[in-house]
């Protein structure tokens, strides 16, 4: 059967995340709680605990006519109004975790990479390689063009034609399939606009959760037992705190919400050297 091309329109739509609910039978409560015993959630909230830097004003030196009217700034360190900690990857890195069935029922077939306002937005994303495909778009009235080279898996280097109004032109947008799991972000590059610059986690289980700009974040539907996770962040890499040595931790996972309260980390931890 020939997969269906999807329209723009579709692409995006897919990029939104679907809330999966639990059937719960009046007549068998004892099954859902003992179900409910396998899985717990883990919450936190990153706090820049400093003054954040002024986000430095980008160099915009091509097809300026298009994306010399946007305010590119870097997005290497993203605090937020109440110093929230964002683009912070968390996820696990014990290997071959169970897998809350319902996650595989409720995960989008897409994540989608857009190209517009001349940046990729969102800046950092994460991928269920088996079950979920790369859709990468361009919205912007230019060529742009997308590069990535996961280690151990096919390099990227996928250009995309110009928006024209009014048409739908499938050049515009492109599929791509991981097919290895990476240990940390994957860098992604366009070879036209230098300042351009994203970052995709390609794993093999769903239990990632990358920080908001509130600097909370939530993985959900753990298996309950003993983890370890790891945490990322594009300027430092591993995000390496007292309690996090090499940026790793680990966890007794509870059924229920295991909270790991607020965490600071230091602005000396973000100072370029």
């Amino acid at each position: 059967m020939k997969r269906k091309k999807l329209t723009r329109r579709e692409l995006l739509a897919a990029s939104a995340g679907m809330t999966a609910g639990l059937a719960i039978g009046f007549a068998v409560p004892h099954v859902v709680i003992a179900e409910n015993d396998r899985w717990g959630d883990l919450v936190g909230r990153l706090v820049y605990d400093g003054t954040p830097p002024e986000r430095k004003k980008l160099k915009v030196d091509k097809d300026v006519d298009c994306c010399g009217k946007f305010d590119i700034r870097d997005e290497s360190l993203m605090v937020g109004p109440d110093q929230g900690l964002a683009n912070v990857y968390v996820y696990v890195r014990t290997r071959k975790v169970p897998i809350a069935p319902e996650l595989a029922e409720s995960a989008p077939k897409q994540v989608v990479l857009d190209n517009r306002d001349c940046i990729f937005k969102p800046h950092c994303m994460a991928i269920w390689y088996p079950r979920q495909e790369y859709a990468i778009i361009n919205s912007d009235p230019i060529a742009q063009n997308v590069a990535f080279s996961p280690l151990g898996d096919t390099p990227a280097n996928i250009i995309l034609a110009p928006v024209k109004e009014g048409q739908d032109d499938p050049n515009t947008r492109a599929v791509w399939r991981f097919n290895r799991a990476q240990i940390v972000p994957v860098p992604i590059a366009c070879n036209y606009h230098p300042w351009e610059s994203a970052f995709v986690l390609p794993r093999d289980n769903p239990y990632v959760a990358i920080s908001g700009l509130d600097g909370t974040f939530r993985i959900a539907r753990l298996p309950v037992g003993k983890l370890e996770f790891q945490v990322w962040q594009e300027r430092v890499g591993y995000l390496d705190l007292p309690q996090w040595p090499k940026g790793r931790f680990e966890l007794a996972i509870q059924p229920g919400v295991n909270d790991l309260g607020t965490i600071r980390v230091p602005a000396a931890r973000f100072e370029r050297k």
